[in-house]
């Protein structure tokens, strides 16, 4: 399964302006995951094994409670720590499940390694602001755009007052929802789901195809599948909030 770096749109508008931060607070993170993993695995040697999921959550517990301490993260901030590294953790079947309220757009990438380039998380800030502009122009505002997910595989979408009913199935491995629209064509896109928030993106190719089942109009977010292809391994797409 390809882990999904995720810039800072979970939730929480503004989170941009605090990138730097969170970059530097998430290496800070990362690496006392590692010391923590090397401590316990030596303390195992010695003691009663633990089971792998407790052991990390234990490491994970322990290193996020450092870093604040050390760094003064307020909660938002740290959420947005949380839902970059562990995002995936909490995607299941059951917590798509809901009606979910557009907030912000949203940009990942395939792995880490482009956002650690010089530049990189500015371009993703760059580019999430493009797409705030893009959205406006076609009437994707907060609030307007509104999905919800049915126990039982089925979904509708909305814009505005334009509405569309669909199926969808559920990918635990790939943490991928595919939706089948009304008219039969099967898009997928990538999910993570963090307590109330959650992240929907597609390939540059996906989105425009899903946008343009919502009417002709949205033939305009052509401009965005082109920006999504400018990067490799960019994802774009919307963050929600859980009504």
């Amino acid at each position: 399964m390809k882990k999904f770096f995720l810039l800072g749109v979970i939730a929480i508008a503004g989170m941009t302006t605090q990138s730097a931060q969170a970059q530097s607070i998430l290496s800070n993170l990362l690496s006392g995951v590692a010391r923590s993993a090397s401590a316990t695995a030596t303390q195992q040697n010695t003691t009663t094994p633990q089971t792998p999921s407790s052991t990390a959550k234990d490491i994970l517990g322990g290193a996020l409670n450092g870093v604040v301490a050390n760094n003064g993260t307020d909660n938002e901030l740290l959420s947005y720590l949380i839902s970059s590294v562990t995002g995936d953790l909490t995607t299941t079947a059951t917590t798509v499940v809901g009606t979910w309220s557009y907030t912000n757009p949203s940009v990942q990438f395939e792995t880490e390694n482009y956002l650690s380039q010089a530049g990189g998380a500015a371009i993703a800030e760059k580019v999430q602001s493009k797409l705030a502009s893009l959205y406006k122009l076609v009437g994707i505002k907060q609030g307007t755009l509104i999905f919800t997910f049915e126990a039982n595989g089925t979904m509708t979408y909305a814009v505005g007052r334009i509405s569309r009913e669909a199926t969808y199935t559920f990918d635990s491995a790939n943490k991928t929802i595919t939706i089948t629209t009304a008219a039969g064509a099967n898009i997928r896109c990538f999910v993570t789901v963090s307590g109330n928030n959650m992240l929907l993106t597609f390939d540059g190719a996906k989105f425009l195809t899903f946008m343009k089942t919502l009417g002709s109009k949205f033939s305009a977010l052509s401009t965005v599948a082109t920006l999504a292809n400018s990067y490799d391994g960019m994802k774009v797409g919307f963050a929600f909030e859980k009504k």
